[in-house]
């Protein structure tokens, strides 16, 4: 049985190399970690155990990677109702909320090997990334909110977290807590004349956090017919969270990454996207070619949304995640109400599939981070 903190497969697994690299000997420590996630929280969480009882699956029955997909899910919405802990209270290292203004939260904790395993999956991910640039001091905008003021909110501290991957000269967050209303705010004005300063300033820029607040940037430049900014070759966009209510204000993803280069200079490789999930906490990044990977540390499925059977490639369902990496709660299989597709083959030479997100089933009752966030734009 292990332990917190002796885990021997799942630090097999956390130190694989080539982490987008599809083989069996990925295959096979993914499994190995999986079951000694399985086997902690089938003594652990009783819930969870019982849900494995009813659905016939024990431990013995994950051997191999075809197996993988049998593991009973956990639908998303759970999360939001329930606080699902497979660790004592005094174990918890971190407690993240999936919304900060209202609507469902998720209760999402870590103990702290879980922790330093989710972290250091983000830290391999941008480096396989080609993300890590310690040689260039960077300014920093960031369309999320201020984490001195959101305090958990999981996207503030997923933001927060990455400004690490270049070295931070100044930062500046445009969602901010206004005292008059009580409520946060998007800083519009204030977020544009950042930017222009640091186009001035000539040092890398890293522009982080939703899509919408960007393009709303870029309009606004547009409309004012504001002369376009050269940020650089060194300048990255790594978004995140998609647009959701701001659905209104949505264009193409293609389109998206051409009035970037053009209005900022920032070039088209240079603007990614990434996909993710508090509850899951697996980062999804694009490649060069805008192409979301799966990475080692994970498995995706996509699920007939009547019969919730797997698909195969190319078709559209449920997203299924799966995880070993969590100990703290029995989010291992973890049912999305993402609409999404699969594919293989990216022309950037990553072996692991990519995932396309068609959409999210049941919004109004499925709030999260960037819903609320978004909300801010209107």
């Amino acid at each position: 049985m292990p332990t917190l903190t002796d885990t021997p497969a799942l630090d097999r697994y956390m130190a694989l190399s080539g982490i987008y690299d599809e083989s069996p000997a990925h295959d096979a420590a993914f499994v190995a970690a999986l079951a000694e996630a399985l086997e902690w929280h089938l003594a652990h969480h009783g819930p969870y155990a019982e849900l494995c009882r009813q659905q016939g699956f024990s431990l013995s029955d994950l051997e191999t990677i075809e197996d993988v997909p049998r593991v009973p899910h956990v639908f998303v919405n759970v999360f939001k109702k329930y606080e699902l802990l497979s660790i004592e209270k005094d174990q918890i290292a971190l407690n993240l909320t999936s919304s900060g203004t209202g609507g469902q939260k998720s209760q999402i904790f870590f103990d702290a090997a879980s922790l330093a395993r989710g972290l250091g999956m983000v830290d391999l991910a941008h480096e396989a990334m080609g993300l890590v640039r310690q040689d260039l001091l960077t300014n920093y905008l960031i369309f999320a909110y201020d984490p001195s003021e959101a305090k958990n909110v999981g996207t503030a501290y997923t933001d927060s977290n990455i400004t690490k991957y270049a070295p931070k000269k100044r930062s500046y967050h445009a969602l901010r807590w206004d005292e008059a209303t009580q409520a946060f705010a998007f800083r519009e004005a204030e977020a544009l004349e950042v930017l222009q300063a640091y186009a001035e300033e000539g040092a890398p820029v890293r522009i982080l956090g939703f899509p919408a607040f960007l393009h709303r940037i870029v309009s606004r430049m547009r409309e004012l017919n504001m002369p376009k900014l050269d940020l650089g070759p060194d300048s990255y966009v790594l978004t995140g969270g998609g647009w959701k209510k701001s659905e209104s204000e949505r264009i193409e993803p293609e389109a998206f990454v051409a009035e970037v280069e053009e209005y900022l200079g920032i070039p088209a490789g240079n603007v990614r996207d990434g996909y993710g999930m508090v509850e899951h906490g697996v980062p999804y990044l694009q490649c060069e070619h805008h192409r979301f990977h799966v990475p080692t540390f994970a498995r995706a499925y996509v699920r007939d949304v009547e019969t919730l059977e797997v698909l195969p490639y190319g078709e559209v369902g449920f997203l299924n995640l799966v995880t070993p990496y969590n100990l703290a709660m029995p989010a291992m299989s973890l049912l999305t109400s993402d609409l999404a597709t699969l594919q293989g083959d990216c022309p950037c030479g990553r072996s692991m599939p990519t995932v396309t997100i068609i959409g999210r089933a049941g919004t109004r009752k499925n709030k999260g981070c960037a819903i609320s966030a978004s909300q801010l734009l209107k």
